[in-house]
C-alpha cells in the first residue's frame, strides 16, 4: 500500500469497484469533499502532511464522503467495500497522485511506463517486457485532469485547448525516486473523452551489469567483452535499437565500466541516465519556447562539451544531424564515447546518421560514412526476441576504413533466436 498511517490505511488499496452510477453525480460528490477539505486544511498541510495531519485528513474525508453520498441520495448504492474504495480514491486525489498511487513506488517497483489511452483504459509496461498489461480500474476525466494538474503545476506547465500537447520532465521526489518524463495529449487532439498520457519512469539507481545479466538481456561473455573495451578507455560504442528496447538502460549499465577517475561529460535530451561516478559534468538540452526562442539543441552541447576537457563523452540519444556530426568529429579525435540512436539494425543506424547529417548539416553521405569509420568502433544492437523480452541482438565491429565506398561491418556476437527460449537465451561468438 502507499501508506500505513492509522486512520488512512484502512481505506487504501481497496479492490472493490465504484458502482455504475451517474458520472455527474459522482463528480459532484468528489468535488464537494475536495472543496471542504481544501477549506478546512491549508495547502501546506495537504501537500506535505505530517503523520498526524494525514490521519486527520483521511478521517475527515471519510466523514465528508458519507455526508455527500447521503446528500445526493447515493448512500444505498454503495456497499461498505465500495464506499471505502471511493474514500481511498479521494484520499489519493487529495494527498497523492490519484490513480497513479498504486502504480508508483513503493506500491509497485516493476513498472517502467504508465499509459493512459483516450478511451480511459490504463496500462503499464513492466520493466524488461515489451507488451503492456491492462490495469483494472475505473477512471473519470475529472480524476485524470486533477492528476495532470498536480504533475504539471510545479513545472509551470499546463494542458489547454491552445496547448494540447505537453512534454515535461518530472523531478525526483518521494513518489518518483528518479523522476520521470511525461507526455500528454489533450482534447480535442486526443480522439476520445480522456487525454492520452505516457509517463516513463527513470531508474532510481545505477543499472548494474548484474541486473542486465539477471534480465538475460546479454550473456556474461558479451558483458566481459564490453567491459574490457570500455575499461581500456578505447570504447567508441553506439547502442542502436527501436522504441522502448532499453537503449538508455544499457548505456547506463556500460557507464559502470568507465574508469572512475575519468572526467565524463554527459549530454542528454531529456536527462534520464544515472551515472554513478565521482567526476560527471551533466548538461541537458532545452527545447525552444512556443515562439521558437531560447532553445539549446543537443548538437550545441556536444560542441560545448569539447571545450570542457572530457575524457569520455556520453550522449543520451543522437536525434539531429548537428549532434551526429559533432559527436563523430569528437570521437575521431580519440575521445571515447557512448551514445544511442534509434535504428533497427547497425546498417540502419549508419543510414540514419548519414541522413541526419545531410538534412541538418548538408554533409554528404560519403563524408559521413568516412566519419563513421574513424569515430565508431562498435554497434550494440538492442531489440526484442520472439518472447517480447529485451535482448542484445548483435555486437558489430566497424572496420576503420571504407570498402568500395561503404562502411564495412563484422559481427562479433549474434543472438540465436532459433536456439533460444524465454529462460535460456543463446548468443554465439562469430568472429573467431
Amino acid at each position: 500500500m502507499t501508506t500505513t498511517t492509522p486512520g488512512v490505511s484502512r481505506y487504501m488499496g481497496q479492490a472493490a469497484e465504484i458502482p455504475d452510477i451517474d458520472e455527474a453525480a459522482l463528480s459532484e460528490v468528489i468535488a464537494g469533499v475536495l472543496q471542504r477539505v481544501n477549506t478546512e486544511f491549508s495547502p501546506d498541510e495537504i501537500l506535505a502532511p505530517s503523520d498526524a495531519i494525514r490521519r486527520q485528513i483521511g478521517e475527515r474525508i471519510a466523514v465528508l464522503t458519507r455526508g455527500q453520498l447521503r446528500r445526493h441520495n447515493l448512500i444505498t448504492a454503495f456497499s461498505s467495500a465500495q464506499e471505502q474504495a471511493l474514500i481511498s480514491r479521494i484520499i489519493h486525489q487529495t494527498m497523492g497522485l490519484g490513480f497513479l498511487e498504486d502504480l508508483l513506488p513503493p506500491a509497485r517497483t516493476d513498472v517502467s511506463e504508465i499509459l493512459l489511452n483516450q478511451d480511459g483504459s490504463l496500462w503499464v509496461m513492466p520493466r524488461g517486457v515489451r507488451r503492456a498489461q491492462r490495469v483494472d480500474t475505473q477512471l473519470t476525466p475529472a480524476d485524470v485532469r486533477l492528476v495532470i494538474d498536480k504533475l504539471l503545476g510545479p513545472q509551470a506547465r499546463a494542458l489547454s485547448e491552445a496547448n494540447p500537447v505537453v512534454e515535461a520532465k518530472l523531478p525526483r521526489g518521494v513518489r518518483l525516486p528518479a523522476g520521470a518524463r511525461v507526455n500528454i495529449v489533450g482534447l480535442p487532439i486526443a480522439n476520445g473523452p480522456f487525454p492520452i498520457v505516457n509517463i516513463r519512469l527513470y531508474e532510481d539507481r545505477p543499472v548494474k551489469p548484474e541486473q542486465i545479466l539477471a534480465w538475460r538481456m546479454a550473456s556474461p561473455e558479451i558483458m566481459e567483452f564490453l567491459a574490457e573495451l570500455i575499461g581500456r578507455d578505447t570504447g567508441r560504442v553506439v547502442i542502436s535499437g527501436g522504441t522502448s528496447t532499453g537503449k538508455t538502460t544499457f548505456l547506463s549499465c556500460l557507464c559502470n565500466y568507465i574508469n572512475p577517475k575519468a572526467r565524463i561529460v554527459l549530454i542528454e535530451d531529456p536527462a534520464e541516465i544515472f551515472v554513478d561516478h565521482p567526476h560527471v559534468v551533466s548538461m541537458e538540452a532545452r527545447p525552444a519556447s512556443v515562439e521558437g526562442k531560447y532553445g539549446v539543441p543537443l548538437g550545441a552541447l556536444v560542441t560545448t562539451a569539447m571545450r570542457q576537457s572530457p575524457e569520455w563523452l556520453v550522449v543520451g540519444e543522437v536525434r539531429t544531424g548537428q549532434a551526429a556530426v559533432w559527436l563523430l568529429r569528437a570521437q575521431m579525435s580519440d575521445h571515447p564515447g557512448l551514445s544511442t540512436i534509434h535504428a533497427e539494425t547497425p546498417r540502419a543506424a549508419i543510414d540514419t546518421l548519414c541522413l541526419l547529417a545531410l538534412l541538418d548539416m548538408d554533409v554528404r553521405f560519403q563524408a559521413t560514412k568516412t566519419l563513421i569509420t574513424q569515430a565508431i568502433r562498435y554497434f550494440v544492437q538492442i531489440g526484442f526476441d520472439g518472447h517480447h523480452i529485451r535482448r542484445v541482438i548483435q555486437v558489430t565491429h566497424v572496420e576503420p576504413a571504407l570498402k568500395h565506398g561503404e562502411v564495412f561491418l563484422n559481427d562479433v556476437f549474434r543472438f540465436d533466436a532459433k536456439a533460444s527460449t524465454a529462460e535460456r537465451p543463446v548468443w554465439n561468438r562469430v568472429d573467431k
